[in-house]
């Protein structure tokens, strides 16, 4: 019998909700249904029920909603309730979509349940104050969103629930009692403060509980995703999250730590005791996560984040963004995640998550770095077999892994390409041409192609490549804005350096993918390590506070360096 092979997603922290808030609303944009001409063949279609799981509400209607358990601060969810909206009795109280007092429109929501056959006894309306509610937010519930329409969400989006156009199980949403979400310092501000939480018992019983539940639904889980900001606390969190999840299930984990795309700040630190409780917050994650996760991928748009004062940013060529914009920064991290993991995600891949976690760290190398190349630097009208030709030494992928360069030989790396058409391969034998001499014209897929490319470009390395013609979605709520005029409206660069029409958006994009790992990532390594020497452990009052003993840091930097042996050349396989 064949199982669905589910996995369970976490997202620990306020930018891991902005991204996954992206992630999920690029997996509704992949579902297909009957009456779509689409070209996409079945098999190169994702199989949505290894991330989402069906239900039934109050009122017996079919749901469908991403297994998926998020922890965010007060503050955060906006108009959304803990419960979510699709479930129980939440009644939108947005002032502009029921113009009425208070009392008529509990009054209304009585009314409204009694015609859709609740019970008196199960309607319990709360009074709460009026949370705002976004212009996207708006037109969604009136279902009336305009694709034409700028809803400036990089300027006016103040939380991931600005844009979330998914919909979440009412077990989804955990909201951390006491602490309330303050743009200017980090509410929970270190490693040791999320273990602490984890260990309450009105917290861990419950959250717990919710795992539970999931995983007893799955017919055959495979393992957990979990996405956390590494910057503060919720590095704690996860930490002993994913420590829970080995005692008790023994499944893979892919773990993505996300670093804020801007400087984070703590109470009663200044600017320099601020980097210090960062440092100190990524070695206890790094040295848990070596040895709990079955891989895991440090994401970041910044190019560095030890003394990137000026924040300078990656850059991805034909894209802009603001460099410390949350909601288009996070988007492109969830592009690239959506695209790495296709390739145990597809609904005829043989790949699962473990194997692709053992492929890609092996020797226990267990941290990696991602690349992306979004758009794919295809021209329109070009083939893949000249563009590769032509790209020579070009790296055609930009790093997302802060201080991370992984060379190119002796990589093991996992590449997947998106939304590049069968027919844009090569051309047909009888127009070839020069074509016909390149060794790449006997592949007849794009994995193939891409497979033959890093085998000759990458000395030594073993590269898996996966390739689907589904390309990235980029309409609303996706950042349109970041493309620059020279893409088509398909993400395909136009020629001679012509111009997108005016007033047009780009709607898809093709996207190449890669999760890499070579002895070269042991420099990430050293690079955290060294900024350690500036750390006085003793004068970071948060770290006092929270009662961490010199002893375990200093054990936490001992099996740091262990872990960095790893990335040693004598260490190659």
């Amino acid at each position: 019998m064949d199982h669905t092979r589910e996995i369970l997603t976490f997202q620990f922290g306020t930018y891991a909700n902005y991204v996954g808030a992206h992630f999920w609303n690029q997996q509704e944009a992949n579902f297909r249904y009957a009456d779509e001409g689409d070209q996409v063949a079945e098999g190169q279609l994702p199989n949505n029920d290894i991330l989402y799981r069906e239900g039934l509400n109050a009122l017996n209607r079919t749901t469908y909603t991403p297994r998926l358990l998020s922890v965010d601060l007060a503050g955060t969810l906006g108009h959304l309730p803990v419960a979510g909206e699709l479930y129980g009795n939440f009644v939108q109280r947005d002032e502009e979509l029921l113009p009425l007092g208070t009392g008529e429109q509990l009054e209304q929501a009585r009314r409204q349940a009694e015609e859709s056959g609740l019970a008196g006894e199960q309607l319990d309306v709360q009074e709460q104050p009026v949370a705002a509610i976004s212009e996207y937010q708006r037109d969604l519930l009136k279902n009336s969103v305009a694709p034409e329409k700028n809803y400036q969400l990089a300027e006016k989006a103040n939380s991931w629930a600005d844009f979330l156009y998914a919909r979440y199980h009412p077990r989804t949403l955990n909201v951390l009692p006491g602490l309330v979400r303050d743009p200017t310092v980090q509410a929970l501000g270190t490693y040791s403060a999320g273990t602490e939480l984890w260990q309450e018992v009105t917290f861990n019983d419950e959250f717990c509980d919710r795992i539970r539940l999931y995983v007893e639904e799955c017919d055959g889980l495979q393992g957990f995703h979990m996405l956390f900001d590494i910057d503060d606390g919720f590095g704690g969190l996860a930490g002993k999250c994913l420590e829970h999840l080995n005692d008790e299930y023994s499944r893979a984990s892919f773990v993505l730590p996300l670093h804020y795309p801007r400087m984070t700040s703590y109470a009663q630190a200044d600017p320099r005791l601020s980097h210090s409780i960062r440092v100190v917050n990524s070695v206890l994650s790094y040295h848990h996560l070596s040895e709990q996760a079955s891989m895991f991928t440090p994401l970041s748009t910044l190019e560095s984040i030890w003394r990137n004062h000026s924040l300078k940013s990656r850059s991805l060529p034909g894209l802009q963004w603001q460099a410390d914009n949350l909601y288009q920064t996070s988007a492109l991290l969830a592009a690239f995640l959506d695209t790495a993991t296709l390739g145990y995600r597809l609904r005829q891949t043989p790949e699962s998550l473990l194997r692709f976690c053992e492929r890609v760290s092996p020797s226990g190398r267990k941290m990696t770095a991602a690349g992306m190349a979004l758009p794919f630097g295809l021209r329109a009208g070009q083939d893949l077999i000249e563009f590769l030709d032509q790209s020579g030494d070009h790296a055609l992928l930009t790093q997302l892994t802060p201080g991370c360069e992984p060379g190119t030989s002796f990589v093991m790396q996992s590449v997947t390409a998106r939304g590049i058409p069968a027919e844009r391969l090569k051309r047909p034998r009888e127009t070839a041409g020069e074509q016909l001499r390149m060794a790449a014209y006997n592949c007849d897929s794009v994995s193939h192609m891409l497979q033959l490319y890093y085998q000759c470009s990458y000395h030594g390395s073993v590269t898996n490549a996966a390739a689907t013609s589904l390309p990235l979605k980029t309409q609303l709520p996706f950042p349109y804005e970041l493309f620059g005029g020279g893409i088509s409206s398909d993400g395909f660069r136009l020629p001679g350096g012509g111009e997108r029409e005016s007033g047009t958006r780009v709607d898809s994009a093709p996207l190449l993918a890669a999760l890499q790992n070579s002895s070269k990532l042991g420099e990430h390594l050293d690079n955290l390590h060294a900024q350690t020497h500036r750390v006085q452990l003793a004068k970071l009052q948060a770290y006092s506070n929270s009662g961490l003993e010199r002893d375990d840091y200093e054990t936490a930097l001992d099996q740091l360096l262990e872990f960095r042996d790893l990335y040693a050349d004598s260490q190659y396989l």
